[in-house]
């Protein structure tokens, strides 16, 4: 399903934004949308060693704390997906993974709670998606912990 129909479907107050410039990274996403740098929710993908994937989404200023994220999900490891993991498991790639409409478990790292709305993964390049905290919780229905750390 398309994300805009994914938004419109369960009735979301959810937006995408179109951009010109790139928002490959974080960076680069926070110049365009002129927003802070916790306002940015990246859409990670990981796999354990019985090949089963998890969706982490946690804050631009932030990344996964692998012995936190070990110890949740009750694995010996953990790693992040490879591109083509990704873009097979999600339908799409890296970079325009949205936090919203995949059919994985999640987890939310709790530091993004302290914000009304974040900005992720549009779906697509050029695209970035806008929605609230509350939004994300209600569609996603995450498992909420402490998993990261400053970059």
């Amino acid at each position: 399903m398309d994300l805009s129909d994914y938004i419109t479907t369960h009735g979301l107050s959810a937006s995408l934004i179109i951009v010109d410039s790139p928002t490959r990274t974080v960076e680069e996403t926070c110049k365009v949308l002129k927003c802070k740098i916790e306002e940015i929710v990246k859409s990670i993908i990981v796999v354990d060693p019985s090949d089963n994937y998890y969706l982490v989404i946690l804050q631009g200023n932030r990344k996964i704390k692998t012995s936190k994220l070990k110890k949740l999900l009750l694995v010996r490891d953990i790693k992040l997906a490879s591109p083509n993991r990704v873009k097979k498991q999600t339908g799409y790639y890296v970079g325009d993974v949205p936090p919203i409409s995949l059919e994985l478990p999640t987890i939310l790292d709790e530091l993004a709670l302290n914000q009304q709305k974040v900005y992720g993964g549009g779906g697509e390049e050029g695209k970035n998606l806008l929605i609230s905290v509350e939004e994300l919780i209600e569609s996603t229905h995450p498992l909420i912990a402490d998993i990261s750390v400053a970059l």
